[in-house]
């Protein structure tokens, strides 16, 4: 409760940790964090096995059973206190809208409809200039676009100088088709301070999705927030593929409120689309209804809306979509 402290923790211990081994781990060209678990996940199977294997065998006691069960539980605490302190306290401290003085204040039907048919002409303008493959569906080299992440940051990082940080480019996960399944598109994993991307999933939001993580890199916590930076980054890169694929993402929750509020303004507005972009946004959905409804994508989410709400974000992971009131109080003079 003392956001004091946690400014000065934040400011003076965990920042410089993170710009640290950010810079050591960009090194690699592999992602630590992906090493990392795997190693975690093969020393617990390898504990689980050989545990039932002396109980089998009669060679386990079952105080020295109990005492190896308590270290590995100690062990778990300690890397939650360690994942709190690189990351959780980042809830607790000032926020973006205590930085930069934009006040959310909900938004009127009207003024959901105007920017989203902002967002619909933005997306017409651009959607010829991006790749795309015989169905029309977006198909920009991804290769190409993780070549191209520095400098993102640099037009909105004037508005908002505590954006400023080192550049480290995000990396691609070799477990990304499992990560779809998690229903995750990219993490910021703490403790290597790196940017992990979800490449598996569809190509179209793979950019914004790295100027996502990129301002979790810049202690930017939100989910909301994140969505908010990555949408307003992309528009004002001068590289063409980031800002379709930002309006995308805003085009995506604006939509998704708006129709909620209002479903014939909305279909009026998404008729109205270029027909490639049409093709992206069923393409989306397409891949991620494949998952839907399935034991392990739920699990997923209820932990994470768990965590996310343990740190105080009173609204788990509908935080992601609450990126629509920033938009409304930032866009506020076009609506």
């Amino acid at each position: 409760g003392n956001k004091a402290l946690m400014n000065w923790l934040i400011l003076h211990v965990t920042t410089p940790y993170k710009h640290g081994i950010s810079w050591l781990c960009s090194k690699a060209p592999f992602a630590v964090a992906e090493v990392i678990w795997a190693l975690a996940i093969l020393a617990a199977l390898v504990f689980l096995v050989r545990s039932v294997w002396l109980i089998v065998r009669g060679e386990q006691k079952l105080l020295r059973l109990a005492c190896r069960v308590l270290a590995l539980c100690a062990a778990a605490v300690l890397v939650y206190c360690g994942y709190t302190l690189l990351w959780g306290i980042n809830y607790y401290g000032d926020d973006f809208s205590d930085k930069s003085g934009i006040v959310t204040r909900g938004a009127t039907t009207e003024e959901l409809a105007a920017l989203t048919n902002s967002f619909a002409l933005k997306l017409n303008e651009l959607a010829g200039a991006v790749s795309r493959d015989k169905n029309g569906v977006f198909n920009e080299d991804l290769d190409t676009v993780f070549a191209q992440t520095r400098g993102l940051y640099d037009g909105i990082s004037a508005e908002f100088p505590f954006l400023e940080a080192p550049e480290r480019t995000p990396k691609q996960m070799i477990s990304s088709p499992i990560i779809s399944r998690l229903d995750f598109t990219g993490f910021f994993f703490p403790f290597t301070a790196e940017s992990l991307i979800n490449d598996d999933s569809p190509a179209c939001l793979v950019p914004s999705t790295i100027l996502h993580e990129i301002a979790h890199q810049r202690n930017i916590a939100g989910e909301d927030e994140c969505n908010f930076l990555a949408i307003l980054a992309g528009l004002r890169c001068d590289n063409t593929t980031y800002t379709y694929s930002s309006a995308l993402l805003g085009f995506i929750h604006l939509g998704n409120a708006l129709y909620s509020a209002d479903p014939q303004t909305y279909w009026a507005i998404r008729g109205q689309l270029d027909g490639r972009v049409e093709a992206d946004l069923k393409a989306n959905s397409a891949y991620w209804d494949q998952f839907r409804d399935n034991v392990v994508e739920k699990v997923s989410d209820t932990v994470y809306d768990a965590a996310l709400k343990s740190y105080g974000d009173a609204n788990g992971m509908k935080s992601y979509s609450m990126v629509v009131e920033l938009l409304v109080a930032y866009y506020k003079d076009l609506v």
